[in-house]
């Protein structure tokens, strides 16, 4: 008898049997009071990680003999951390979440997802043809709800937009200014590079390729075209989504979790007027600026590649360029900029905006930015093209 009692004391030290305290203790979490049509879940006491255990074999004895309707109050909680917050939420999944709570709590409670969120998944055999159409449908409802949130968001710019229009002090000029530098000035260094290079490259390989066929006087009118028409604008435009986009999702995200954008509801002001406007505003002035620029010094560089692989001289290249440049070749490509330039801001700010919970999500939401910016660009510009090539333009 005395081995087996020590052998059920050390199980009870180790937590592998409940103790008598325990099993007394278990009442002082939750009190199930009836009335005539309603059941109350009354809960109390202190629901935390040391108790943890406890709470979770009360919830798994006391839930089952319920009504399914009963109704759950917070209101004696003593303390609550996350762990007691998760047993809070499994405890009301299919209920209200709990009454009476204490603000602290209750802003633990929604710092959290939903239950559903932590459900483990059915992993079930299931067959790979409904599987593979389940899978596209999800997919589908998710971007049209996406698609639906954006031109939300859209319309609600366009509205404070236009009700600005009457007062235009409140268009916020110093911190367009602000972003204005930000997008612009300081991303000029890497645009010249960038667009140096591309230029490089497409008349190197121009050269290459023409030559075979005796055309290589042909290879500064490729430049010229492919720089004026797409890839300056496009090229800018992609390094812009990820130098600016990454950076308004980045920063509105953070305002998110440091209550910021509350912080600005409750003294009044618009979040879209205060954060989002300027923010567009700047970035459709930034862009076609520097794809203006961008497409300058690439041609800069096509006369350099051009010197080196044709003999040609400065008079011959720029004489060359002003044959194969044409208004209209220019004003296709700066066109395309300012509608670039407000799906980038569009898109970061909005991704900033659904920011929740966690720097995990900032991280997620600014890796979405770039990569929906970056497509909605390259579509953008495919369309651009469809329509300038039906206009027989």
């Amino acid at each position: 008898m005395t081995i087996v009692r020590i052998l059920r004391a050390r199980r009870i030290a180790t937590g592998l049997i409940p103790s008598m305290n325990d099993r007394r203790s278990d009442a002082k979490f939750m009190k199930v009071q009836r009335e005539r049509d309603k059941t109350y879940l009354d809960l109390e006491g202190e629901w935390t990680l040391a108790n943890a255990a406890i709470i979770e074999r009360t919830i798994a004895n006391v839930v089952p003999t319920l009504d399914p309707q009963y109704e759950i109050v917070g209101e004696h909680i003593e303390k609550l951390d996350t762990t007691g917050a998760f047993l809070l939420k499994r405890l009301g999944a299919r209920n209200e979440p709990p009454a009476h709570l204490k603000d602290e709590q209750r802003n633990i409670l929604e710092f959290l997802p939903p239950y559903s969120e932590y459900a483990p998944r059915q992993t079930g055999s299931r067959n790979a043809f409904v599987a593979f159409f389940d899978a596209i449908g999800r997919t589908t409802f998710t971007a049209l709800d996406f698609l639906w949130q954006v031109f939300a968001f859209i319309g609600r710019i366009a509205g404070c937009f236009f009700s600005n229009l009457s007062r235009p002090r409140r268009f916020r000029l110093p911190s367009i200014v602000r972003h204005i530098h930000e997008t612009g000035l300081s991303a000029l260094p890497i645009i010249g590079l960038l667009a140096v290079l591309i230029t490089m490259v497409i008349t190197y390989q121009g050269a290459v390729q023409l030559r075979r066929f005796g055309a290589d006087v042909y290879t500064v009118d490729l430049t010229v075209i492919s720089l004026l028409r797409e890839m300056g604008v496009l090229v800018t435009a992609i390094m812009v989504a990820g130098r600016s986009g990454s950076a308004f999702a980045a920063e509105i995200g953070a305002m998110k979790l440091r209550d910021e954008i509350n912080a600005l509801r409750t003294m009044g002001l618009s979040p879209i007027e205060v954060l989002v406007l300027p923010r567009v505003i700047a970035l459709m002035i930034t862009l076609p600026l520097l794809t203006f620029l961008a497409d300058l010094i690439g041609l800069l560089g096509g006369a350099f590649m051009s010197m080196s692989l044709l003999d040609m001289s400065f008079q011959q290249y720029f004489g060359r360029v002003a044959e194969a440049a044409t208004p209209t070749m220019f004003f296709v490509g700066m066109i395309k900029a300012p509608v670039f330039a407000f799906a980038i801001a569009v898109i970061g700010c909005y991704q900033g905006l659904n920011v929740k919970g966690s720097a995990e999500s900032i991280g997620r939401n600014t890796t979405l930015a770039v990569v929906q910016a970056i497509f909605v660009v390259m579509m953008a510009d495919g369309l651009f093209s469809v329509v300038f090539s039906e206009a027989e333009i």
